[in-house]
């Protein structure tokens, strides 16, 4: 996807400007670009299936405000930033969160998914404890996400009109997050930590074939991520 590519030249910009910067700059303790990736099982707040309509053919208005429940899904991101000291830090974060929805009363959902590439901009506040290799964290971060529904024969109950294959919208998109790191080198850490993830209402347009509008709640996750960060 186009967004996609974006995000990998954005990426690679952020790493070589922070890289170039650090070797400028000799700021306070802890200053400097780095490297953060994590992974962990989420789980999915029930949504809402907000309308189900066919465009100019009247006979496609499937049962609207339906309730969407969610297998556990899981989530992996990462992302590049600069601390500007041992406390402070902003980053640009990407990933991918996924979900198989479970049940919608009235449709047949036959293992169709959810999915959400998120663009972020994070603000974290560290708070080292002295003395201790142990590091909690605190932030959060706002952006938008690419949300791609995959469609596997998912139809209404009246199967009027039947969708296959994957549709996308862009949304707004914000995070919180908090953890705690533990710091094995002076660079490196692992982590263990929550978040809360959000999106904006999509809508998957289904071109002529079906001619469908699936419009959905936003997504609301709780992830717990176990993580890996270096301090460059």
């Amino acid at each position: 996807m186009k967004i996609q590519k974006i995000a990998i030249v954005l990426s690679i910009c952020l790493c070589a400007g922070l890289a170039q910067a650090q070797y400028y700059w000799y700021g306070p303790p802890g200053a400097g670009p780095y490297f953060r990736m994590g992974a962990g099982p989420t789980f999915f707040q029930d949504g809402t299936l907000k309308g189900y309509t066919g465009g100019n053919n009247p006979y496609v208005n499937g049962p609207q405000n339906q309730t969407v429940s969610y297998d556990v899904g899981y989530t992996f991101d990462g992302a590049f930033g600069w601390a500007f000291n041992q406390y402070v830090g902003l980053d640009f974060e990407s990933g991918y969160n996924w979900g198989r929805i479970n049940n919608i009363p009235g449709y047949y959902a036959n293992g169709s998914t959810i999915a959400n590439v998120p663009f972020l901009a994070n603000l974290t506040l560290s708070m080292p404890i002295p003395h201790t290799n142990i590091v909690p964290y605190i932030g959060g971060g706002a952006g938008g996400a690419e949300s791609i529904f995959d469609a596997h024969s998912f139809s209404d109950a009246a199967m009027l009109q039947t969708l296959y294959g994957s549709e996308s919208d862009t949304v707004f998109a914000y995070q919180a997050f908090a953890g705690v790191r533990f710091m094995l080198t002076p660079n490196l850490s692992l982590g263990l930590g929550y978040k809360y993830f959000a999106t904006g209402n999509p809508t998957f347009s289904y071109p002529p074939g079906p001619n469908v509008n699936a419009s959905f709640s936003g997504v609301q996750t709780h992830s717990i991520l176990f993580s890996l960060q270096y301090n460059f």
